[in-house]
């Protein structure tokens, strides 16, 4: 009777040793994350655009939710597209806060 519980344990044991082997495969194969677009501090572009300036480039931010308040430093994830009313845009599908010191 005790062989028999002992040998449960044992595949037990190793069943939970295979599914979290399969699990750090999983991640390492998936990578690192992609890096931001642009990282920067956001400013007002008249006359109703927000933007980033990034290096010696200003982007204007589309499709930010929630909304990015000017001054704010950020890092901004999403497709770069064409010049548009504001000029060249970046269409964001995620941005997080950075430490960054920005006027206004």
């Amino acid at each position: 009777m005790a062989a028999r519980h002992v040998l449960s344990l044992v595949a037990l044991l190793c069943g939970s040793l295979a599914v979290t082997g399969a699990e750090a495969a999983a991640k390492k194969k998936m990578g690192k994350a992609p890096p931001p677009v642009a990282v920067g501090c956001t400013k007002a572009i008249p006359p109703f655009c927000i933007g980033i300036t990034s290096g010696k480039t200003t982007y204007a931010l589309f499709d930010t939710n929630p909304y990015i308040p000017p001054g704010t430093g950020v890092a901004v994830w999403g497709k770069v597209s064409g010049a548009g009313p504001c000029g060249t845009s970046i269409s964001v599908s995620s941005w997080k806060p950075v430490k960054l010191k920005c006027g206004g």
